[in-house]
Protein backbone atom coordinates (compact mmCIF):
# COMPACT_ATOMS: atom_id res chain seq x y z
CA UNK A 1 0.00 0.00 0.00
CA UNK A 2 2.81 2.14 1.01
CA UNK A 3 4.87 1.47 -2.68
CA UNK A 4 0.91 2.75 -4.56
CA UNK A 5 0.85 5.89 -2.63
CA UNK A 6 4.54 7.09 -3.16
CA UNK A 7 3.87 5.86 -6.83
CA UNK A 8 0.54 7.77 -6.85
CA UNK A 9 2.12 10.58 -5.49
CA UNK A 10 5.18 10.82 -7.91
CA UNK A 11 3.62 10.42 -11.00
CA UNK A 12 0.38 12.37 -10.65
CA UNK A 13 1.24 14.75 -7.99
CA UNK A 14 -0.80 17.63 -9.64
CA UNK A 15 -3.69 16.07 -10.26
CA UNK A 16 -5.59 15.31 -6.79
CA UNK A 17 -8.56 12.79 -7.71
CA UNK A 18 -6.38 10.81 -10.04
CA UNK A 19 -4.19 9.21 -6.88
CA UNK A 20 -7.01 10.02 -4.13
CA UNK A 21 -9.44 7.71 -5.73
CA UNK A 22 -7.31 5.17 -6.46
CA UNK A 23 -6.71 4.84 -3.03
CA UNK A 24 -10.09 5.08 -2.07
CA UNK A 25 -10.98 2.37 -3.94
CA UNK A 26 -8.03 0.10 -2.90
CA UNK A 27 -7.40 0.99 1.06
CA UNK A 28 -10.98 2.66 1.83
CA UNK A 29 -12.00 5.62 3.74
CA UNK A 30 -8.69 5.44 6.46
CA UNK A 31 -6.14 4.66 3.94
CA UNK A 32 -7.27 7.61 1.28
CA UNK A 33 -7.64 10.24 3.96
CA UNK A 34 -4.53 9.58 6.09
CA UNK A 35 -2.47 9.03 3.08
CA UNK A 36 -3.65 12.89 1.56
CA UNK A 37 -3.31 14.23 5.13
CA UNK A 38 0.48 13.26 5.00
CA UNK A 39 0.62 14.37 1.42
CA UNK A 40 -0.35 18.42 2.42
CA UNK A 41 -3.81 18.17 2.15
CA UNK A 42 -5.66 19.92 4.70
CA UNK A 43 -9.07 18.65 6.75
CA UNK A 44 -11.25 21.34 5.33
CA UNK A 45 -10.89 20.60 1.93
CA UNK A 46 -10.66 16.35 2.60
CA UNK A 47 -13.93 16.07 4.70
CA UNK A 48 -16.28 17.31 1.82
CA UNK A 49 -14.39 15.19 -0.85
CA UNK A 50 -15.00 12.18 0.83
CA UNK A 51 -17.94 12.64 2.28
CA UNK A 52 -19.07 13.22 -1.39
CA UNK A 53 -17.64 9.93 -2.54
CA UNK A 54 -19.29 8.49 0.22
CA UNK A 55 -22.87 10.08 -0.68
CA UNK A 56 -22.12 8.95 -4.28
CA UNK A 57 -22.13 5.35 -3.40
CA UNK A 58 -25.50 5.05 -1.86
CA UNK A 59 -27.77 5.47 -4.96
CA UNK A 60 -25.37 3.05 -7.00
CA UNK A 61 -25.82 0.04 -3.73
CA UNK A 62 -30.02 0.96 -4.17
CA UNK A 63 -29.58 0.27 -8.08
CA UNK A 64 -27.89 -2.82 -7.71
CA UNK A 65 -29.76 -4.07 -4.72
CA UNK A 66 -32.85 -3.40 -6.62
CA UNK A 67 -31.42 -4.76 -9.55
CA UNK A 68 -30.37 -7.88 -8.20
CA UNK A 69 -33.38 -8.58 -5.52
CA UNK A 70 -36.00 -8.74 -9.02
CA UNK A 71 -34.10 -11.89 -9.80
CA UNK A 72 -35.99 -15.01 -9.94
CA UNK A 73 -33.99 -16.98 -7.79
CA UNK A 74 -33.66 -14.55 -5.35
CA UNK A 75 -37.43 -13.89 -5.10
CA UNK A 76 -37.99 -17.83 -4.17
CA UNK A 77 -35.22 -17.33 -1.84
CA UNK A 78 -37.24 -14.25 0.07
CA UNK A 79 -40.12 -16.07 -0.38
CA UNK A 80 -38.98 -18.61 2.02
CA UNK A 81 -36.61 -15.99 4.18
CA UNK A 82 -40.00 -14.38 4.94
CA UNK A 83 -41.90 -17.29 6.49
CA UNK A 84 -38.84 -18.35 8.21
CA UNK A 85 -38.63 -13.96 9.56
CA UNK A 86 -42.45 -14.52 10.69
CA UNK A 87 -41.03 -16.62 13.16
CA UNK A 88 -38.00 -14.78 14.08
CA UNK A 89 -40.24 -12.00 14.57
CA UNK A 90 -41.99 -13.15 17.39
CA UNK A 91 -38.69 -13.51 19.48
CA UNK A 92 -37.31 -10.96 21.59
CA UNK A 93 -33.88 -11.20 20.68
CA UNK A 94 -35.10 -9.89 17.24
CA UNK A 95 -36.92 -7.27 19.09
CA UNK A 96 -33.92 -5.88 20.75
CA UNK A 97 -31.80 -5.78 17.46
CA UNK A 98 -34.50 -3.68 15.85
CA UNK A 99 -34.29 -1.24 18.70
CA UNK A 100 -30.40 -1.63 18.09
CA UNK A 101 -30.20 -1.92 14.56
CA UNK A 102 -30.86 1.82 13.82
CA UNK A 103 -27.68 3.06 15.55
CA UNK A 104 -25.98 0.12 14.33
CA UNK A 105 -26.39 1.58 10.81
CA UNK A 106 -24.78 4.95 11.87
CA UNK A 107 -21.87 2.80 14.35
CA UNK A 108 -20.76 0.22 10.96
CA UNK A 109 -20.51 3.42 9.04
CA UNK A 110 -18.23 5.02 11.22
CA UNK A 111 -16.00 2.41 11.86
CA UNK A 112 -12.54 2.96 9.94
CA UNK A 113 -11.92 -1.05 10.35
CA UNK A 114 -11.85 -2.80 6.89
CA UNK A 115 -15.29 -4.48 5.62
CA UNK A 116 -17.26 -1.57 7.90
CA UNK A 117 -18.10 1.57 5.78
CA UNK A 118 -20.99 2.77 3.61
CA UNK A 119 -21.58 -0.84 1.96
CA UNK A 120 -21.84 -2.41 5.26
CA UNK A 121 -24.39 0.28 6.62
CA UNK A 122 -26.36 -0.12 3.30
CA UNK A 123 -26.34 -3.83 3.48
CA UNK A 124 -27.65 -3.05 7.44
CA UNK A 125 -30.17 -0.53 6.28
CA UNK A 126 -31.59 -3.10 4.15
CA UNK A 127 -31.76 -5.70 6.30
CA UNK A 128 -33.72 -3.60 8.87
CA UNK A 129 -35.75 -2.44 6.12
CA UNK A 130 -35.35 1.42 6.36
CA UNK A 131 -36.75 3.84 3.33
CA UNK A 132 -34.17 5.39 1.14
CA UNK A 133 -34.38 8.90 2.96
CA UNK A 134 -33.72 7.47 6.63
CA UNK A 135 -31.08 5.21 5.32
CA UNK A 136 -29.47 8.40 3.15
CA UNK A 137 -29.44 10.03 6.48
CA UNK A 138 -28.06 8.01 9.07
CA UNK A 139 -25.43 6.83 6.36
CA UNK A 140 -24.60 10.62 5.42
CA UNK A 141 -24.20 10.71 9.15
CA UNK A 142 -22.07 7.72 9.53
CA UNK A 143 -19.87 9.11 6.63
CA UNK A 144 -19.32 12.29 8.20
CA UNK A 145 -18.54 11.37 11.83
CA UNK A 146 -16.22 8.88 10.76
CA UNK A 147 -14.12 11.59 8.41
CA UNK A 148 -14.02 13.83 11.44
CA UNK A 149 -12.78 10.98 13.68
CA UNK A 150 -10.08 10.20 10.52
CA UNK A 151 -8.73 13.71 10.20
CA UNK A 152 -8.66 14.11 13.79
CA UNK A 153 -6.49 10.75 13.84
CA UNK A 154 -4.64 11.99 10.89
CA UNK A 155 -3.92 15.57 12.10
CA UNK A 156 -2.39 13.57 15.78
CA UNK A 157 -0.41 11.04 13.55
CA UNK A 158 1.24 14.32 11.66
CA UNK A 159 1.83 16.01 14.82
CA UNK A 160 3.55 13.22 16.21
CA UNK A 161 5.83 13.01 13.38
CA UNK A 162 6.68 16.26 13.19
CA UNK A 163 7.75 16.27 16.80
CA UNK A 164 10.29 13.55 16.32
Amino acid sequence: MVDLIVYLKQNLSEHFFLYFVPLYIVGGRPVAIISAQMLGFGAAFLLPVVVLMDTLQVPLFFLVFDTVSNRPFVKKMRERWQQKEKKLTETKFFQRMQVAGIPGVLAITILPLKGCGMLSGFILSRILRLTKPVSYIFLIAGSIIGCVLLLGAGEGLLRLIRSF
